[in-house]
């Protein structure tokens, strides 16, 4: 194994390898082998609860430090650390600040420090962690009073190149050899529903009630959702439960475990559940709202089939889904020129010590400072005295997120506080974070296939392909048997997207808007409104955007420079409907004509079929028949032997199952005939 052989020789690593990759078996075979002391930084406690258990059960010297541990069971397991009684030793990234574990530490015969989902030491990560980012700091301290190295050794499964330099840098890995496993989980069949923005709950019952047997985890993005929707699959009897931060830490080890030994069915949660968790017979992951990234939905979406069976990835979406991470990023991302004026009066608050913050005293006291200064300073923007509760509510995150300030139970104090930062960065994180977010709308709104978009969303650039299995590549080859050449189709809901993007770019100059979707500008030529719609259209053809944006214009949606019309805030709200073209036909070869609601019946009929085989012959339903055969199928006028043969299936196929696939189609009353 390339990345075991490399951290035997000594060298650090940086290692990408999808959810399921064997991660863990790549630092924990060499701590084995080495022998000395294995430093584990994790982020969860039930991470490293897990793998210390089933390190025990193997005959391996494993423990871990957290908070969840007295205060007399710490001092013993720091004392086995400082005289090498485990071999590997998991913490959290902030226990690298206890002056007791550090005197441990320089005292034990370590090795090697492994961090696990380093993309939290990235700024451009989905889950950044700022004691994340100390990590290198604090190594190369430890490095200069130990005087000799420290094998350092990088695991995630999201990480594009932009986050995997950055992970170097924090890090300060030297020299790493960078290991990067194919993303693709070709087991995972991708598909994304258009929803209602309203109440999901329905359609998320109806996916669980379709999969009855099946373990199911339901990803929310707040926990309001996740309550709802938990309590919704309960009143109908659902063996369902819910798993978020709020929740005392005891009930959720409890439900975590429960779920673990199968005694639920449905879990649902935020991102708070999964990292690290692994359960192998996930057979399918529901969002009923949209991630705010390509890679938290990755990761997410990962939890199914881990197993390496077929299992399914469910996302029901809606364009204004977009709506709440736009507002996330507000309060995680303060404006830059305000976080000075809220400084200065949250140092003055807590400068005599610990103390609870009005959100909203400090935004009265920071813009009636400001204020003052901008009535003495002349040139100064007046909008930066207009300082709102959001705005001290995303500084005062930020402030935290950079350990400047520490909070416990709703009291903060003064940590490593500064007063003259440069948050030049902040802008560059925003830009980021939308950025992130365009791109996890367009995949939900692509027709190319959603496999290959997310490889190429990764930096694994694969020729163009289709998988055969996403919802788009299915569609795709309906359609291509369904319609002419030059009769392309469009959803409504990406029409839709596109008449909302567009209004942050009305009256822009020439084709600048379609420059501005396309993510063709540089990002220091935008506008704050244009970074919000930049490269949403991305994976679409050109020729494509500009016909769909005609095609509004014609229908009387959109005005010539892109503004909504009085009909187009109709159609948007749901109260005007424009009909779609007449239901398309298919001729066979036969010259009879096949409406596409009979081949979908056929596909339907076909696919029971295959599951019930699949399941009597206790193998992946792949290996009966693929999605490109059952499409062959579909299409043939009379399903016999001989024309399934004619179709390119061999001899022994033929033998196994032509008998089942004639007699499923034989059971669908046949359409009279339609003269061409």
């Amino acid at each position: 194994m390339p990345i075991v052989d490399s951290v035997l020789n000594g060298r650090d690593i940086l290692a990408i390898l999808k959810t399921s990759g064997g991660k863990s078996l790549c630092y924990q075979l060499p701590a084995i082998h080495l022998g000395g002391t294995t430093i584990v930084i994790s982020p969860l406690i039930s991470l490293m609860k897990d793998q210390v258990e089933a390190l025990d059960k193997k005959g391996i010297s494993a423990t871990f430090a957290n908070s969840s541990i007295p205060a007399g069971e710490m001092r013993l397991r720091y004392e086995g650390l400082s005289k090498g009684k485990y071999t590997l030793f998991y913490i959290s990234p902030e226990r690298m600040k206890d002056p007791e574990f550090l005197g441990a530490l320089i005292r034990s015969p370590v090795r090697v420090f492994a961090v696990d989902e380093a993309h939290c030491a990235s700024q451009w990560g989905h889950n950044f962690r700022p004691a994340y980012a100390k990590v290198g700091e604090y190594l190369d301290e430890i490095e200069d009073y130990l005087q000799r190295p420290i094998q350092r050794l990088a695991f995630t499964a999201t990480a594009n190149s932009k986050v995997q330099e950055d992970i170097v840098r924090m890090l300060r890995l030297k020299a790493p050899e960078v290991h990067i496993q194919d993303f693709d989980r070709d087991n995972i069949t991708y598909s994304v529903i258009p929803c209602a923005n309203t109440n999901r709950s329905d359609d998320v019952l109806r996916l669980v009630m379709e999969h009855p047997e099946d373990c199911i985890i339901v990803y929310c993005v707040t926990v309001k959702e996740v309550e709802k929707v938990c309590h919704y699959l309960q009143d109908f009897g659902v063996q369902a439960n819910r798993y978020h931060g709020k929740l005392p830490t005891d009930e959720k080890n409890q439900i975590q475990e429960d779920f673990l030994n199968d005694k639920i069915r449905v879990l649902v949660a935020t991102s708070a559940f999964g990292m690290g968790v692994d359960k192998p017979n996930v057979r399918l992951v529901i969002h009923p709202q949209m991630p705010g990234s390509v890679e938290a939905y990755s990761q997410e979406s990962g939890r199914a089939g881990r197993d390496g069976l077929p299992a399914k990835a469910i996302l029901l979406y809606h364009p204004n889904d977009r709506s709440i991470h736009a507002y996330f990023i507000g309060v995680t991302n303060p404006n830059g020129a305000k976080i000075e004026p809220i400084k200065r009066v949250i140092g003055k608050i807590l400068v005599n010590g610990p103390a609870p913050l009005s959100f909203k005293h400090i935004s009265l006291q920071a813009s009636r400072q400001q204020s003052i200064i901008n009535s003495v300073l002349e040139g100064l923007n007046s909008s930066q005295s207009d300082i709102k509760m959001v705005d001290v509510q995303a500084t005062v995150g930020m402030l935290v997120n950079q350990g400047e300030l520490e909070v416990f139970e709703g009291v903060y104090t003064l940590a490593n506080w500064q007063d003259d930062s440069d948050y030049y960065w902040i802008e560059e994180v925003r830009k980021n974070d939308w950025s992130k977010l365009s791109a996890m709308c367009n995949w939900c709104e692509t027709n190319l296939c959603r496999r290959w978009t997310m490889l190429r969303y990764f930096d694994e650039r694969k020729p163009i392909y289709r998988c055969g299995m996403c919802d788009n590549c299915q569609r795709e080859s309906l359609s291509q048997l369904a319609i002419g050449p030059l009769e392309k189709t469009v959803r409504t809901s990406t029409l839709i997207n596109l008449a909302k993007n567009l209004q942050p770019l009305v009256g822009a100059e020439g084709s600048r808007w379609l420059h501005v979707l396309l993510g063709t500008l540089s990002p220091d030529e935008l506008t704050p409104g244009e970074q919000e719609v930049f490269g949403r259209f991305a994976w679409n053809a050109v020729s494509d955007i500009r016909r769909w944006r005609d095609m509004l214009v014609e229908r009387e949606i959109l005005t010539q420079d892109n503004a909504l019309t009085e009909q187009g805030h109709l159609w948007i709200d749901g109260k005007l409907v424009i009909e779609p073209r007449s239901v398309p036909q298919i001729t066979v070869e036969t010259g009879r004509i096949v409406s596409i609601q009979e081949v979908e019946q056929r596909m339907k009929v076909l696919k029971a079929w295959r599951k019930a085989t699949a399941y009597r012959e206790d193998c992946a339903e792949i290996q009966i028949c693929s999605e490109a055969q059952l499409k062959k199928i579909v299409v043939l006028d009379d399903v016999t032997e001989s024309s399934l043969t004619g179709a390119g299936f061999n001899p022994s196929w033929l033998r196994k199952y032509a008998g089942g696939v004639t007699l499923a189609i034989s059971k669908i009353p046949k359409a009279e005939d339609v003269s061409a």
